[in-house]
């Protein structure tokens, strides 16, 4: 409404310019007594109401009844929100009130942190007994578990840098003291070799024995890293440029989107097609760029509002899309979608806060 009167307003004479901070004022206060009003009044609080349920796709799932491809996903709920593990078939099961949790290779186990504890879970355990083994150290973030059925790594950031530490808890060390602020990403092409962020670079380094395999500077501040599955390439996401780098450290792509903020970037699994989640001005759109041929981008989504985390399923089928405006999760694939609204009272808090949940690589496994 106030837009479209700004668009019908009258032109004022040049020199009369200079008095519209003291013709404004009053005009401000009888609107905001004006919008007070219809917001407190019962039509008003209903007008917003109906506001608020524009924001979404009709006819959702009025709760998650079930996921639409094979896997686990793994939900995290930000603040001490705690774990939570979602079945296929809908089952849900609150693990614990961690602050961060993802999944072993193969999802066997889970890796979490709480507080100033590493912690290996086994989520398959209906005893109670969910702890295989506890690390302390200072405030540990950003845990991620990459390796073999029987030979496996966890890579984390404390205050003091990048640590890694064995599956089953051993060998705890230091591997880059600069290392900071994003999450390491494994390289799936390199056994127990990790790339993360050092402050002014990407580097590539094997955890054992600490060789670096190549380092490559940046002019980005990174907020992510993400290989493809068949480590061709590593994708730093960062905004307003997304800078992708070949198995070698090479800058092959970048892709920056006009006027747009780029918010997370996940594979799609055994494929070089990247989906980019975007936040403008007034929506949020949800777009595929094949990596091969980065000119080729399919708008999947648009919405209002705020876009939260993506997820692939493990099948490569289905992207998962947490629409926290919505309160929905969109389940897309191509042109179709399926949305479950709700989604906050699905994973409640003991606080009554409205959850900030966290999906990403968090689909597990095919």
């Amino acid at each position: 409404i106030v837009r479209r009167a700004y668009d019908d307003r009258s032109a004022r004479p040049a020199s009369r310019r200079a008095d519209w901070p003291r013709t404004l004022i009053p005009v401000l206060v009888v609107l905001g007594a004006i919008v007070a009003a219809a917001v407190l009044s019962p039509p008003g609080r209903a007008v917003f109401q109906r506001v608020r349920q524009a924001v979404g796709i009709d006819h959702a799932d009025p709760a998650l009844f079930s996921l639409p491809a094979p896997g686990r996903l793994l939900v995290v709920s930000t603040g001490h929100g705690g774990v939570w593990l979602v079945r296929s078939n809908g089952f849900k099961r609150r693990l614990g009130g961690y602050d961060d949790a993802q999944w072993s290779p193969h999802g066997r186990f889970v890796v979490a942190t709480e507080g100033d504890h590493l912690l290996a879970l086994d989520p398959v355990d209906e005893s109670g007994n969910l702890i295989r083994w506890s690390l302390t150290r200072r405030h540990p973030v950003s845990a991620r578990w990459e390796g073999t059925r029987t030979d496996t790594r966890v890579a984390y950031l404390t205050a003091t840098g990048l640590r890694v530490v064995a599956g089953d808890g051993t060998g705890d060390h230091l591997l880059d003291r600069r290392a900071h602020g994003v999450a390491p990403a494994w390289d799936p092409a390199r056994h127990h070799t990790v790339a993360y962020f050092d402050g002014g670079a990407i580097v590539l380094r094997a955890a054992d024995s600490g060789r670096v395999v190549w380092r490559q500077p940046l002019e980005v501040a990174p907020s992510a890293l993400e290989w493809s599955d068949d480590g061709a390439y590593l994708v730093v996401t960062s905004s307003p440029r997304t800078v992708i780098l070949d198995a070698s450290g090479r800058l092959r792509h970048s892709v920056s989107m006009l006027g747009a903020h780029v918010t997370q970037t996940a594979f799609r699994p055994r494929t070089h097609d990247l989906a980019i989640s975007l936040r403008l001005r007034l929506r949020s759109e949800l777009r595929i760029v094949d990596v091969d041929h980065p000119g080729h981008g399919t708008l999947l989504f648009a919405g209002p509002g705020t876009f939260g985390d993506i997820a692939w399923a493990p099948n490569g089928r289905w992207l998962l899309l947490d629409w926290p405006s919505a309160n929905q999760w969109l389940f897309v694939n191509g042109a179709r979608v399926h949305a479950v609204g709700n989604i906050a009272e699905e994973f409640p808090r003991a606080d009554d806060v409205r959850p900030l949940l966290e999906l990403a690589g968090r689909w597990c496994c095919r």
